[in-house]
């Protein structure tokens, strides 16, 4: 694969715009709701990074964010350049009349009925108000969904199809995913604790992200990545990370990029007990030398469909302003030989890789460079 420009970027977050989302990774202020998770044997309160306003199962609601993201990222486009780009939409979030049918059935006791309704249509619709290229593509594979996205568009730009590809991220709070987590219990009760022997689940959040990717010339570029399904179970990764030795070290040899060139890592950290382990170990076993790493899920939640492009984006803004941001909530090391950065450290430009490794064994890691100027 051929590096592609970023020429563009955008995230909305429980935090708010960009640079509040920033602001709050900063200053180490981060906000948190809570949301009542229902079960069908005793409903409970968990925390939650939800957005100030409610956009949960409102499709008008989400449609208007999906659209701010796509204006903005077009606004320098012309009418020719905007009929080269084409839009790819990565989320978990799944058809709204499927979701209301099954709770309906199993909590209302009606009968199942259920009629089409995508967040695919959204896509089309994007690009019919942009005048963007008719081509559109919604890709959900769990945590992974808009990672792959970035991976497709680039294929794309690179078979000279498309000169540009917008690639959104998009999740919101699902009640029947939330029902699923729980009762598996991989939901944490007080907070995320990435790497840390006392981790005890996830904090899901909600998150609307953009990138922009072009055959041009940028100071950001997606160097390349690769992705592969691989797991132990439908949850978790053998305890030795093999699947994610591998997806690591398919990417470094994909961009032709020795693993002692990346300068820091951003971790996927789930905080969930066999995951970490299972991702520190793998880290252990690419970076032999050690690298610097962190994650970002603290501070934004774990935002599933849309981590890939949102946390991303995030640790590219703190990039451009000047450092890697640290692993809050990190206490007690999982691991004594490796430990993600305790203290925000300068840093401006450089090759990172950025890990995501997705529920059911679809993984994906994605490496970028940011030019010194």
């Amino acid at each position: 694969m051929k590096n592609v420009g970023i020429s563009k970027y955008i995230i909305k977050s429980s935090q708010g715009n960009l640079q509040q989302t920033l602001k709050s990774v900063k200053n180490q202020q981060t906000k948190i709701s809570t949301k009542t998770i229902e079960s069908l044997m005793e409903d409970v309160i968990l925390p939650y990074f939800l957005f100030d306003n409610e956009v949960e199962d409102n499709q008008d609601s989400i449609y208007e964010e999906l659209r701010e993201l796509v204006s903005e990222l077009v606004l320098e486009l012309d009418a020719v350049q905007r009929k080269s780009t084409a839009i790819i939409i990565g989320t978990s979030i799944i058809d709204w009349y499927t979701i209301n049918a099954i709770q309906d059935t199993l909590y209302n006791k009606k009968a199942y009925s259920s009629k089409k309704h995508s967040i695919d249509s959204f896509a089309k619709k994007l690009s019919q108000e942009f005048g963007l290229n008719d081509f559109t593509m919604t890709i959900n594979t769990a945590c992974t969904s808009s990672a792959n996205a970035m991976l497709e568009a680039a294929n794309l730009i690179n078979a000279s199809i498309f000169k540009n590809v917008i690639i959104i991220g998009a999740e919101v709070f699902s009640s029947i995913m939330n029902k699923g987590f729980n009762s598996m219990q991989l939901l944490s009760s007080s907070s995320q604790k990435p790497f840390d022997k006392n981790c005890d689940g996830m904090i899901l959040g909600e998150g609307f992200a953009g990138v922009l990717l072009s055959n041009e010339n940028c100071l950001w570029s997606l160097e390349g990545g690769v992705n592969c399904s691989n797991s132990e179970n439908i949850t978790a990764a053998s305890e030795s990370g093999l699947e994610f030795v591998q997806v690591m070290n398919l990417a470094l040899e994909n961009t032709k990029i020795d693993a002692k060139d990346i300068t820091a890592l951003k971790a996927h950290a789930t905080s969930t007990s066999s995951n970490d382990s299972a991702e520190i170990n793998a880290i252990t076993q690419v970076f032999k030398k050690g690298i610097d790493f962190t994650c970002v899920k603290p501070y934004i939640g774990h935002t599933l469909g849309a981590c890939g492009v949102l946390e991303l984006v995030l640790f590219m803004a703190c990039i451009d302003d000047g450092f890697i941001p640290k692993t809050p909530s990190f206490h007690n090391p999982m691991s004594s030989e490796l430990k993600p950065l305790n203290e925000n450290k300068q840093c401006s430009s450089g090759t990172f890789m950025c890990n995501y490794f997705g529920f059911g064994g679809n993984n994906a890691s994605l490496i970028i460079k940011k030019e010194a100027v």
